[in-house]
């Protein structure tokens, strides 16, 4: 080989790695502006430094991939298990509010929590695309026209009108009845099911460019390579915070019908939901704790005299139940009812026996979790919290 070859192979070795570390620093320095986004202000004392923890979560599910558990293990760093530590299911829950979006501003591409751009658009978990028609647009065709927006690909879509009334400008939910003088479709950029990507974005805008053209109106749309890099970046954020903790019953007979299971389950509060899990509400009917058959098989009002299991799940999840709620204390109680109630065991994932040391452990070793997201700018049980954990 000359030593032109090699001097060429050379020169495309050093063009590759230049390639490389520039797009290295420009997705570090990206990453870097989302975590400034959601951090509270310096001085802020309702965001508590977070300890020191180590957790393995839930892994977020991708298309195609199968549902990936793991157990979160809450032990101070540097500290070995003790017997009475406990190994808790880190689980995939559906989300079963319905939840608003927290208010956010930005200043200079910085967006701080708990400002206000309007009452469902958080600036720093969407991606907000403009449609401006040439003159106003009545809430029934922009309704009309954009009624198939409501997800691109596998995230949730907002579709809201902007207009002017005797208070000023406004910005609300599409609806009829009204007149706007433009339309945001505001696209999540992640939830629990990952980021949005770039074929599920640039589909989505193709098709809304298309409807632009229909009304007419010009149609605004945010960079692609910018939007996926934030959501890829929001990702990230969330995956270490997404912690669901799980607490066993286990039967010490024969197991239990499902009639029975209900019947105790409403004894405390709880209600069957569509998912085939009972909820523990607070007053404002946000779940705290979920009951869910743990031999697997949802339950279901018609069947429940035909059903019958032998092991029941408590479930957690950290990121959509309010800390001020003590929800982790509402699942120790139900925990001890409920056996008591049955005449269960409270067991871990490896049927090892929950300890009241145990379970006071997991409380304590919950708080950094807490402190984690609300460091990050979605406090647990936020609106913000509520449509990232999914």
């Amino acid at each position: 080989m000359s030593d032109l070859q090699w001097s060429l192979i050379v020169l495309a070795l050093i063009a590759i790695g230049a390639v490389w570390l520039f797009n290295a620093l420009v997705e570090r320095r990206r990453r870097k502006v989302f975590e400034q986004r959601f951090r509270p202000k310096a001085g802020d004392a309702s965001a508590p430094a977070a300890a020191e923890a180590r957790t393995r979560m839930t892994t977020r599910t991708r298309p195609g991939d199968a549902t990936v558990r793991s157990e979160p293990v809450f032990n101070d760093r540097g500290n070995d298990r003790g017997n009475d530590d406990p190994q808790d299911a880190a689980r995939e829950m559906p989300a079963n509010e319905d939840s608003g979006i927290g208010p956010t501003s930005s200043d200079e591409g910085i967006v701080e929590p708990d400002t206000a751009l309007s009452p469902v658009i958080d600036d720093a978990i969407h991606a907000v695309v403009t449609l401006e028609p040439e003159g106003q647009i009545s809430g029934e065709r922009a309704l009309s026209l954009l009624h198939a927006f409501r997800h691109a690909g596998r995230q949730p879509v907002m579709l809201v009108g902007t207009r002017t009334d005797a208070n000023g400008d406004l910005q609300e939910p599409l609806r009829a009845g009204q007149r706007y003088d433009a339309v945001l479709v505001a696209v999540q950029l992640a939830n629990r099911s990952g980021p949005v990507n770039e074929i599920e974005w640039s589909e989505f805008v193709a098709a809304l460019a298309h409807v632009a053209e229909q009304i007419p109106a010009t149609c605004e749309i945010p960079d692609m390579r910018e939007t996926t890099a934030r959501a890829r970046a929001l990702d990230s954020l969330c995956v270490p915070l997404d912690a669901q903790i799980g607490i066993n019953l286990a039967s010490a007979q024969n197991g239990w019908t499902g009639q029975l299971v209900a019947t105790f389950a409403r004894e405390q509060g709880l209600i069957l939901r569509p998912d085939g899990r009972f909820h523990a509400l607070d007053e404002r009917g946000t779940t705290l704790v979920v009951l869910q058959n743990g031999d697997g098989g949802a339950f279901r009002a018609d069947t429940l005299d035909a059903q019958q299991t032998s092991r029941l799940t408590l479930l957690l999840d950290v990121p959509r139940a309010p800390q001020a709620q003590e929800p982790f204390a509402r699942l120790v109680d139900l925990a001890h009812q409920l056996a008591a109630l049955l005449d269960a065991t409270i067991v871990d994932d490896q049927s090892r026996v929950l300890t009241p040391n145990a379970l006071a452990s997991i409380g304590r070793q919950i708080e950094p979790v807490y402190a984690k997201l609300a460091e990050a700018g979605m406090p647990a049980g936020s609106p913000r919290a509520l449509a990232l954990f999914g």
